[in-house]
């Protein structure tokens, strides 16, 4: 039985695949892509999961994973391999250029240079061998009208012939999303639309894509919460995705604001969510971007900060670096939740996969 056309459970009504979205095809490539119900169901069998070890088990035998990462990974790699054996799956992880070949992604490319496959060739062979695709591409960082499409995750898509899901693109990252969310419900409940979220920019010693702050800036936004943005103003998210963010928001009964104050946006914070990224001005400015991410060294979410909080949960995707990010006070606190987060990929990932094969 498919128990996202179920009721979950007591406080999660009855979901349906998204509209735009074949039952037989299910590709999850970001949150948006989830009807409201499918969302709430997904979100509440996360925390079924992680309550209940046995949910699930056994349930996808005889069915495979292909796992193919173009990008570094510890958590999402182990999580979704986890939660495909604990399913009861066949997985099979590659790395292109590392054990597999390197791929081509140019249509008409005329391939005579490194990469000796082209993804329609990769993705379409690996269709064949498996029953659904995840699949990590970060953003190229220099086109920022293609990254802002999600033009290589939305390639594979569209030359799979089974189920994809968005291990992390240039732009979204729905598994983290999905896993936040899953957190957020477990430890504030049902209803957010009272918490305050910030999501705090971080200093780095490297302009960061933008994949995790988009996403959570529409996750907490999609779950009704009142959001604020908190960077500085070199580092101002994409406009049209706050303006996005904003009306997923007003849906839900939440909020979305922006700042260049960081200790006042924190006053009365439930959430501060840490996270750094390099912003529009690392394709326009990189010399820029960099000078204006060296002076703003002192955006490191420190003790003093949390100290201006509702005893705020502090959150962070991980990897961190510490006493960079964030220092050690904070991460070693009672406010830190960045390790429940993490454990929240394993089990919202199992949602996800028994989203996409009907379980």
């Amino acid at each position: 039985m498919d128990v996202y056309n179920a009721d979950l459970n007591a406080h999660s009504p009855s979901p349906s695949p998204p509209s735009d979205t074949p039952p037989d095809l299910r590709h999850v490539l970001q949150i948006d892509d989830f009807s409201d119900a499918t969302w709430d169901a997904l979100r509440h069998a996360a925390v079924a999961h992680r309550h209940d070890e046995t949910r699930g088990a056994g349930t996808a035998a005889g069915t495979s994973l292909g796992l193919v990462f173009l990008n570094p990974s510890l958590r999402t790699r182990t999580s979704m391999e986890g939660a495909a054996t604990h399913l009861g799956a066949h997985h099979t992880t590659l790395v292109p250029g590392d054990g597999s070949w390197d791929l081509e992604w140019e249509e008409g490319a005329v391939m005579d240079g490194n990469a000796p496959e082209h993804v329609k060739e990769a993705i379409g062979v690996l269709s064949r061998y498996h029953d659904a695709l995840g699949v990590r591409v970060f953003a190229s960082g220099i086109d920022y009208a293609a990254d802002a499409r999600d033009t290589l995750i939305r390639t594979i898509a569209e030359v799979a012939s089974v189920p994809v899901v968005n291990l992390e693109s240039a732009w979204a990252h729905p598994c983290q999303g999905l896993s936040d969310a899953a957190l957020l419900t477990e430890r504030f409940g049902d209803d957010l639309t009272d918490k305050k979220f910030v999501l705090s920019w971080a200093p780095h010693p490297k302009p960061l894509p933008m994949a995790v702050p988009n996403t959570a800036l529409r996750t907490a936004a999609r779950c009704g919460m009142d959001v604020t943005v908190a960077r500085p103003n070199s580092h101002a998210l994409d406009p049209d995705l706050m303006a996005e963010a904003q009306s997923m928001a007003d849906a839900q009964g939440g909020s979305v604001a922006a700042t260049s104050h960081q200790a006042a946006a924190v006053d009365d914070a439930d959430v501060v969510y840490a996270k750094s990224w390099g912003g529009p001005l690392m394709y326009t400015d990189p010399e820029g971007e960099s000078e204006a991410r060296a002076a703003h060294a002192d955006w490191c979410i420190t003790e003093a900060l949390m100290a201006r909080t509702d005893d705020a949960a502090f959150l962070h995707c991980l990897p961190v670096r510490r006493n960079v990010v964030v220092d050690d006070a904070v991460l070693d606190s009672p406010h830190a939740a960045h390790l429940d987060q993490a454990e929240y990929r394993l089990h919202a990932q199992k949602a996800l996969l028994e989203y996409v094969w009907g379980l």
